[in-house]
């Protein structure tokens, strides 16, 4: 009789065991799905977020590059406008007055720099993107150093230009 009972003790034991056991991989099962429901949404929230910023990207290249072109054109302006205007500058210097010839310098100047600026627009319209944050992410690894000293001097000068 003692045997019988430590048998139906013993099973009872395993059957509570077994339930407990299978409400356990029950919870996991149930835990998992929802990890995987949440890692599967911040996949997508994640994929969203990275669409947007390349569209925002495409669009501040293509504004930077109008900008740019704008920049040249009005660059151009002034010098022709410079030229038209007789092609002396006058400039005073204490008491007296120097007048300066303009011999063609500055039109080269000027037009160097909107052709500067003009090729620098095109380019940034035909940029591949992904292309360029991967040269980008090369020179940081080869170059760490070089790169801060860059990065810090843009930031100062986007200071600077961002304080007027």
């Amino acid at each position: 009789m003692e045997q019988s009972n430590q048998r139906s003790m013993g099973d009872t034991s395993q059957s509570t065991s077994s339930d407990s056991l299978g409400s356990t991989n029950n919870q996991s099962a149930s835990i998992t799905d929802k990890a995987r429901d949440i890692a599967g949404n911040a996949q997508e929230k994640l994929a969203d977020v990275g669409s947007t910023v390349r569209e925002r990207a495409g669009n501040a290249k293509d504004s930077l590059a109008d900008a740019l072109e704008s920049g040249a054109d009005k660059l151009r302006a002034r010098g022709g406008s410079a030229q038209g205007s007789g092609g002396q500058y006058a400039g005073a210097t204490g008491s007296s007055s120097l007048a300066l010839e303009e011999d063609g310098r500055v039109a080269q100047v000027t037009n160097r720099v909107a052709g500067g600026m003009d090729a620098t627009a095109d380019w940034l319209r035909q940029a591949d993107l992904e292309g360029l944050r991967a040269s980008v992410e090369e020179q940081v690894k080869e170059h760490p150093g070089r790169t801060l000293l860059i990065a810090a001097g843009l930031g100062y000068l986007l200071g600077k230009a961002l304080r007027k």
